[in-house]
């Protein structure tokens, strides 16, 4: 079946069920919304094709933090950044809310059944197995893998720069190294597996996340994000189905990647068993899960086929959000000098406290005594959530809370928002995270010193950290953010210790575009003009001096 003939069919098998949804007693066609731009495509093609934030920016301006907006054929949908509701959504509610049947098939796609993709009590029972080796101290027990990987980046910069024989600087593509740094980082420490990312081995699994989620789904035609958005009315497994004859050099790839990871996750997971046997496990996460795992009863405890998905899901999850964020945190400090040498002069005064008490280098708790670094970590989190969004469908008809009363097309005032079931709803976290109401009037802006004028704690708080949607909240919340921050924290002090970044002077411009799946968009930085090379971010890179 070819992508029109899939269309015909969706289109034929909907009609009925969209009028219903039309015209049923609790409705959100009095929500305010941007005029539907095509029945048939609705406005996933317009969300697509703009720059991250522009239609963020534009929903919160012209109608708020609950908007009504159009998927294909007509469907209405929520986007919603209101705090209450968002609440409500994610934590006060969270069984009423879960994910769409296709955004968790298409998960699959990229995750296989882990952690991501899963629903109800296998999702109660995958989390609990994972829980334990995700702890504060788990996290902490890494710091010497992130410091390693860390100053092995470092060290490769130094020698190329020197190596081009243009003095103390290059133009370098930060990305490309930040991802194969994130990449190498969480295999030592997830699973104590070597990908060689940095010293370019020859591996296949290595190579085949190059760009991977870029390649598969960075920029559908408009009749695959057609197809895309409307494959959830044909009959459930659809888009399994479709995916696995997909010829597409991307899905291929992604395909591909799913064979190298199921050959090695398969071999780690026996030797995690045995070294579990012989008493010599390690503290990497998958070292931690297979303990735990083998501890629970055993109908709590997951199957090989469930622990291989959670290692893809950590593989991708772990390495690719992470390397995005680093790549426009340090594009943002060479956007912003003053930011950039504040930080780096509050990176040089605890070096010189750490030196004072005996020891050479930073650990941790360090990195918790220096408020100008986390601030910048806080602010990159929030103006760049590389997940760009966060999709729940509502179980059964329900009412949202909302922080601000909606004046409905009809003049209605909603002091709260009866919704159907059914109703798709789209978390923005870039709407969320750049809401005034929250963050300032400045919230558009990158301007770390906003957390160290915070006083006031939110009315109503979501998220694991800092009151950010960035790692989603409640019982989905992000199971790794620990381990994110520490790598996040560890990275950025060793490159702005012993680099200085500013941006090329031959006047590229870099956008931030959204790939990825729909329900999730990832925000990955291309150079305009050179869209087909995929995520690219050059930077000038200059060697510092000696401290």
């Amino acid at each position: 079946m070819d992508s029109q003939q899939a269309a015909l069919a969706i289109c034929g098998a909907t009609a009925a069920y969209v009028l219903y949804k039309r015209y049923r007693t609790i409705s959100i066609s009095d929500v305010p919304g941007p005029k539907n731009p095509s029945w048939i495509y609705g406005h996933t093609w317009w969300w697509r094709s703009e720059e991250v934030t522009v239609v963020e920016k534009r929903l919160l301006e012209e109608y708020g933090t609950v908007v009504r907006w159009n998927g294909s054929l007509g469907e209405e949908r929520l986007w919603v950044a209101d705090p209450k509701a968002v609440h409500h959504i994610l934590q006060g509610s969270n069984r009423t809310y879960e994910k769409p049947d296709i955004v968790r098939e298409r998960n699959s796609m990229v995750f296989d059944w882990g952690l991501v993709a899963v629903e109800g009590n296998a999702h109660k029972r995958q989390r609990r197995a994972m829980t334990p080796a995700f702890g504060l101290g788990e996290a902490k027990a890494l710091y010497p893998c992130f410091d390693r990987c860390s100053n092995s980046l470092a060290e490769i910069w130094r020698e190329s720069i020197s190596a081009a024989g243009s003095g103390q600087a290059a133009i370098i593509d930060v990305h490309s190294w930040l991802s194969k740094t994130a990449l190498d980082v969480i295999g030592a420490g997830a699973f104590d597996y070597d990908f060689g990312a940095l010293e370019n081995k020859d591996n296949k699994l290595t190579k085949s996340y190059e760009n991977l989620t870029f390649g598969a789904f960075g920029k559908p035609s408009k009749g695959r994000l057609f197809v895309m958005d409307s494959i959830k009315w044909a009959p459930k497994g659809t888009g399994a189905w479709l995916f696995n004859r997909d010829k597409s050099s991307g899905m291929t790839r992604l395909r591909e990647n799913r064979t190298y990871v199921r050959e090695v996750a398969e071999k780690l997971i026996e030797e995690k068993r045995q070294e579990l046997e012989d008493g010599t496990s390690g503290k990497d996460l998958l070292s931690l899960l297979v303990k735990a795992n083998s501890a629970l009863r055993p109908d709590w405890r997951l199957s090989d086929e469930e622990i291989i998905s959670q290692v893809r899901t950590i593989m991708f999850a772990g390495h690719d959000t992470t390397a995005k964020t680093m790549t426009f945190l340090l594009w943002e400090l060479a956007n912003k000098r003053h930011v950039q040498e504040s930080l780096r002069a509050e990176i040089r005064e605890t070096l010189g406290r750490i030196r004072a008490r005996g020891d050479s280098d930073f650990t941790v708790n360090d990195f918790d005594s220096m408020p100008y670094l986390l601030a910048v970590g806080k602010e990159v989190l929030r103006v760049y959530p590389i997940a760009t969004e966060i999709s729940r469908a509502a179980k059964t008809d329900d009412v949202l809370p909302l922080s601000k009363p909606i004046v409905g097309l009809s003049g209605k005032v909603y002091e709260d928002l009866p919704v159907p079931a059914g109703t798709l709803m789209t978390i923005s976290t870039v709407g969320y995270n750049l809401n005034k109401d929250l963050w300032g009037a400045d919230a558009y802006k990158f301007r770390p010193e906003r957390w160290l004028d915070m006083n006031e704690k939110p009315e109503t708080p979501i998220g694991v950290y800092s009151n950010l949607a960035t790692f989603s909240g409640g019982p989905r919340g992000c199971i790794g953010w620990r381990f994110a921050l520490i790598e996040l924290h560890t990275v950025l002090v060793t490159l702005v210790r012993q680099f200085d970044f500013s941006l090329p002077d031959n006047g590229q411009k870099v956008q931030k575009v959204r790939s990825g799946l729909i329900a999730s968009g990832l925000i990955s930085p291309v150079v305009v003009g050179e869209e087909h090379k995929g995520p690219q971010m050059p930077l000038k890179v200059t060697i510092l001096g000696n401290e």
